[in-house]
């Protein structure tokens, strides 16, 4: 009985997984981006940053950490802030434009892995899906199977959401690039533009709202 709830909280993370990670939204973008702009290494890269943060939020929720859904002042902030960090990849992005497939890399100002990292601490989307979505779903995994369920949930949410994420940097770093240096920089600027366009959404949600 027990595995079978166990089994059954798996696929559920794991859906749920998927289903953010197809979602059109600031991490995807930058994921993207970072592919597109410097291959598949540095998509993986900013990968591992974004699930790695996405993760330890994810267990400390499960392990019983409150997460209040951000609010007024707060919800502002983070929109302001994490505005400004997609206008600055952006600008950057546009700034160093994509590397050439096969010429030397330039490191970037910051590592894909932090990037990927602040992709997700500053998303305000990300800390209302915690609140709103990921803390009622680990309380009612726990009161059917205690923090053990709680946990599966968690490992099948990141592990949906990388499965999702990595076919998108491999998109972007296989596919796009492959399709010649043309297609290759008018994609990467249209990233940057729409990185950009959601950056400054944000924060003129965050001004005005």
């Amino acid at each position: 009985m027990m595995m079978l709830a166990s089994a059954s909280s798996l696929m559920v993370g794991l859906g749920i997984g998927i289903a953010l990670a197809g979602a059109p939204g600031p991490v995807q973008a930058v994921l993207l981006t970072e592919a597109v702009g410097g291959g598949i290494g540095r998509g993986f890269r900013a990968l591992v940053g974004v699930h790695l943060t996405f993760g330890a939020l994810l267990v400390s929720l499960a392990l019983g950490l409150s997460v209040a859904t951000p609010r007024g002042a707060m919800l502002r902030l983070l929109e302001v802030v994490g505005g400004a960090l997609l206008v600055w990849l952006a600008v950057d992005g546009l700034r160093s434009g994509p590397v050439p497939s096969r010429g030397p890399r330039e490191r970037p100002a910051l590592p894909p892995t932090i990037r990927g990292a602040l992709a997700i601490l500053l998303n305000p989307g990300g800390w209302l899906f915690l609140g709103a979505v990921a803390s009622p779903l680990f309380a009612s995994a726990t009161q059917r199977g205690g923090v053990a369920n709680a946990l599966v949930v968690a490992i099948g949410l990141v592990a949906g959401a990388a499965a999702g994420a990595g076919a998108l940097v491999l998109l972007g770093g296989v596919g796009l690039r492959r399709a010649g240096g043309q297609v290759e920089r008018l994609v990467f600027r249209a990233l940057a533009f729409m990185l950009a366009g959601l950056g400054g959404w944000l924060m003129i949600e965050g001004v005005i709202s």
